[in-house]
């Protein structure tokens, strides 16, 4: 994709590209294009990792901007090193220049990559207790869940809610999202776990929201098979 992107710019000729040679404006497009592609890459590696998932929209928004920022740098570091200094300014108007390329062929790539893997649509549907669940944390990732009397406290990577049903229906309501029920009044997805902490033979799984569910005897056996001890 970066290589085509590259080879439709050069024809293109965008930015007073057009003063290079062919093969100079093919090099030059595609080793940016390039660049922003591993700018892209960074952005959902590091939006799991602080406890964001975003869905389609955002991941286009969210790689478009990390691989312009990317190229906006080595531009301006390209200009500084040819002695042309750059100000606040003149970075913001660069950066929206190339967000404006950036986001049309982050949105080629994101759809490209719909097209050839099939599975992503499925990652789309999200299990039926999203939708029990408040509109701001449809977009998060659901590290547990507590009962509490005929309720159960779903804690998610935004918050949590508290909606009027049962913890084993909640759980049947989460479909094939991984996770194991650690206490009678507890399920722990396996993406919501922080740490493993063992105090006085017990153990308890701290999530990434700060809360710590505790592990039962009876469910000791269970985490270990599934690894997380």
């Amino acid at each position: 994709i970066s290589l085509i992107a590259g080879l439709f710019l050069s024809i293109l000729a965008p930015y007073n590209t057009h003063q290079l040679s062919s093969l100079t404006r093919f090099i030059y497009w595609s080793v940016l294009c390039m660049c922003g592609a591993y700018g892209a890459s960074i952005f959902i590696p590091a939006a799991k990792k602080s406890g964001f998932n975003p869905g389609p929209i955002g991941i286009v928004l969210g790689q478009s901007i990390s691989a312009s920022l990317l190229i906006t740098f080595m531009l301006a570091g390209w200009n500084i090193y040819q002695s042309n200094p750059i100000d606040l300014s003149d970075f913001l108007v660069l950066f929206f220049f190339v967000w404006t390329i950036g986001i049309v062929i982050t949105s080629v790539a994101h759809l490209a990559e719909r097209a050839a893997r099939p599975d992503m649509q499925q990652t789309d549907s999200r299990p039926a207790l999203f939708e029990r669940i408040k509109p701001s944390l449809r977009s998060s990732e659901i590290y547990a869940l507590m009962a509490e009397d005929h309720y159960v406290r779903v804690i998610t990577s935004k918050g949590d809610d508290l909606i009027l049903m049962r913890l084993s229906d909640a759980i049947k309501e989460l479909g094939s999202t991984k996770g194991l029920a650690v206490h009678r009044s507890w399920w722990v997805a396996e993406a919501g776990i922080k740490s493993v902490n063992r105090t006085e033979g017990k153990i308890s799984l701290e999530l990434h929201s700060g809360q710590t569910a505790p592990v039962s005897r009876s469910n000791v056996k269970s985490v270990k098979e599934a690894g997380w001890v």
